[in-house]
């Protein structure tokens, strides 16, 4: 089963979504010179009706997790999807407005505590159109009442990538989801490139296509080990990838990615020229 979904198909739902068996999220971040920061502001500019902002920096990550964006823990996850109205058989549906990748972080995370029901808007706000609506959340949300389940597989974490990066793993292969530039300048060890933004077509939906072809390059591994700067593209290349064929249970996110490797001095990079 597909976890994208079209702007049609979200529009056909607003019964659903007006008696909240469908929570719609908007996991936005706001980008500029100076880096990434909350969302909100734009959300309250211009979003698509009935949606929520779903807060990736506070509420859907550890702000003390020791890098950005680091995956909370379980009761953390559990509170921040009742306080957006989520419950054990509702369906969600994220998106953002920039490439995608931060409405799979979201959906990556929910699915990683067992919220099978969560599914990424195809293009994101972008491909909404006409029709959007400004403002703050409209009225208090009642609460959800879900209960995670977290599953093992999902994120790996250092000492597993370390390893990985020291001795190249044809089962198991490090993947970078950043530019090709990007990691050109910098990546871990061993790792190939596969940009994530080189899956989607020019409107900001998933080429499956390209998709289906950079999974089948994946079909003899046992495992898929992907990263970028923050674990936010690998995310949109996760989601890429199993709508591209691979199994889901093959792939997993090093959650702390660059952000992490790089704050260790002991750690190498390599580059272009080294790799």
């Amino acid at each position: 089963m597909s976890s994208l979904v079209t702007p049609a198909w979200l529009a056909s739902r607003a019964p659903e979504l007006r008696n909240g068996s469908l929570v719609l999220l908007d996991a936005s971040i706001h980008r500029s010179d100076a880096g990434y920061s909350s969302g909100r502001d734009d959300y309250e500019a211009s979003h698509l009706p009935g949606a929520q902002f779903a807060d990736l920096f506070l509420q859907f990550s550890d702000p003390a997790g020791g890098f950005a964006f680091a995956a909370p823990g379980a009761d953390q996850v559990q509170a921040a999807a009742r306080a957006v109205g989520i419950s054990d058989d509702t369906t969600v549906v994220v998106y953002d407005r920039l490439s995608g990748a931060w409405a799979a972080r979201l959906w990556w995370l929910l699915r990683a505590h067992g919220i099978d029901r969560v599914f990424v808007l195809d293009g994101g706000l972008n491909a909404w159109g006409a029709g959007l609506v400004s403002g703050p959340d409209q009225g208090p949300v009642r609460p959800g009442t879900v209960t995670v389940r977290p599953r093992a597989g999902f994120f790996a974490g250092l000492a597993e990538v370390r390893a990985l990066s020291g001795e190249p793993s044809a089962a198991s292969p490090v993947v970078c989801a950043l530019r090709q530039s990007e990691y050109a300048r910098g990546h871990i060890p061993n790792s190939s490139s596969l940009p994530y933004p080189e899956l989607l077509s020019d409107d900001g939906t998933v080429d499956l296509d390209r998709a289906r072809q950079a999974a089948a390059g994946y079909a003899d591994a046992e495992r898929v080990v992907l990263y970028c700067g923050g674990a936010i593209n690998a995310a949109g290349l996760a989601l890429a990838l199993t709508e591209g064929g691979l199994p889901a249970g093959r792939i997993t996110i090093y959650d702390g990615s660059l952000s992490e490797w790089r704050a260790d001095p002991s750690l190498p990079l390599a580059t272009a020229a080294s790799s």
